[in-house]
């Protein structure tokens, strides 16, 4: 059965959102750019579209692929925020907490980590080494 999901991909520079069609793919005309200046502004950008798409294109999850460092453990009291990033003003930013609104399970992963697995995913692999080349080359590897 197709699902329609919301994407989010948030770099420190710049946001890309999208909304899927009911074959799992993303267009154009369900997706934005924002650029990333500070978390209020920024997320309030992404959820004020997301909000208005909603109503258009009513997703049942969100994922969000997210520059860091975060905090991935979900038993955390500062699960789903952004912690000791570099960025001025962005440290300690609940990025989850921003689209909990929505009332939709939230997936959050590293922007790095992300790709990688839905690459490994989609081919079937069960382990993968994926190289991000952006503010400074960073490695991942999983198994």
């Amino acid at each position: 059965m197709p699902s329609i999901v919301a994407g989010i991909e948030m770099g420190g520079t710049g946001c890309k959102v999208a909304i899927s069609d009911d074959n799992g793919q993303f267009t154009e005309e369900y997706s934005l750019q924002v650029v990333t200046t500070t978390p209020k502004n920024t997320l309030r950008q992404i959820y004020d579209w997301l909000a208005l798409k909603k109503s258009e294109r009513s997703f049942i999850a969100i994922g969000i692929a997210c520059f860091g460092p975060i905090d991935l453990d979900k038993t955390s009291q500062t699960y789903g925020y952004i912690t000791t990033t570099p960025k001025p003003g962005w440290q300690y930013t609940n990025i989850v907490g921003s689209f909990q609104d929505f009332n939709v399970p939230i997936a959050f992963e590293t922007d790095v980590n992300a790709p990688a697995m839905t690459e490994a995913a989609l081919r079937g692999d069960t382990s993968a080494a994926y190289i991000t080349i952006g503010t400074g080359i960073i490695i991942d590897i999983f198994f």
